[in-house]
């Protein structure tokens, strides 16, 4: 378990910056970071007209699966605290599991989730701060209750 997380922390460390260094994501919406919570791993958003889709790639704590889920969010309101603009968001996906001990089965589950998200005003360090939870149902190997929640930073590529 502390291995997989290190080689997802050791590929997030090498892909963000090769890719700010190389222009490859410059002049994009895409950002890219870690989530820690219980799907610890690479986080990944990317903003469209009226929506951003976001996804996490990790370990799940609380399932023992190296987990991906992946999510459709949309702004439903925004607030402020201080001049600092905060953005809530809504949204719907899907999380995969994929079982590491032998013998457990696959899991797949609808989520929903629910965020707060905050985004430096700042060109040179283009960081976005989030939290998410994101309940849902089960519905692989069998339909129960299921929950998921992190914070996370992304750095935004301009």
């Amino acid at each position: 378990m502390k291995k997989v997380l290190l080689a997802l922390i050791l590929v997030a460390l090498i892909v963000v910056p090769v890719t700010a260094a190389t222009g490859g994501a410059a002049k994009s919406d895409l950002a890219v970071g870690l989530n820690l919570g219980t799907n610890t791993g690479v986080g990944v958003q990317y903003r469209m007209n009226d929506f951003d889709i976001v996804g996490n790639l990790g370990f799940g704590f609380l399932d023992g699966y190296l987990s991906f889920d992946v999510a459709a969010n949309y702004k439903v309101t925004e607030f402020e605290i201080e001049k600092a603009k905060f953005d809530v968001t809504v949204g719907g996906g899907a999380y995969v599991g994929i079982p590491i001990e032998s013998g457990a089965k696959l899991g797949l589950a609808a989520i929903a989730p629910v965020g707060v998200m905050y985004s430096l005003d700042n060109n040179d360090v283009p960081l976005d701060f989030y939290l998410r939870i994101a309940p849902g149902l089960w519905l692989l190997p069998d339909v129960s209750f299921h929950f998921s929640g992190y914070v996370g930073a992304l750095w935004r590529f301009n």
